[in-house]
């Protein structure tokens, strides 16, 4: 009866570290491997200098004229960092130049949920704001 007892304790206490031992390599490779962390939390980030406030101006999220939301984890939001100099003033268009979202507001630090956008397809960013340095980011 005792070695019984103590063969469920082995068993479990093996399953508890062989358990910890998967999470903690699962999380680490979430962490590290920036292919891995970018599928899981897509995030990509404009950083633009407006110089004229009176036009829109196209947001370029690294380097590309649009987004496409092509996959479940993106929460489909825009955030204007902290760091921006002032609110910024955004709108959507898709791919025929159709305004898809109407004028919106982000203030710095805050951030505004996209509803109505559709997965697959490509969006483009326009911006309108105060001269100075402009933080976006598209989550």
């Amino acid at each position: 009866m005792v070695n019984s007892r103590f063969k469920k304790i082995g068993v479990i206490g093996a399953i508890f570290v062989t358990l910890t031992i998967i999470f903690v390599c699962s999380y680490q490779v979430y962490q590290n491997v920036q292919t891995v962390h970018n599928y899981f939390s897509p995030k990509i980030t404009s950083v633009m200098a407006i110089e004229k406030e009176t036009e829109w101006n196209s947001v370029k999220f690294d380097g590309q004229d649009s987004i496409k939301f092509d996959s479940v984890f993106w929460d489909k939001t825009i955030i204007n960092d902290a760091n921006s100099a002032g609110n910024a003033l955004m709108r959507v268009k898709d791919e025929k130049g159709n305004v898809v979202i109407n004028e919106f507001q982000v203030s710095p630090g805050n951030s505004k949920q996209l509803t109505g956008l559709n997965k697959d397809k490509q969006y483009y960013f326009e911006i309108k704001a105060g001269k100075g340095q402009f933080i976006i980011n598209a989550i």
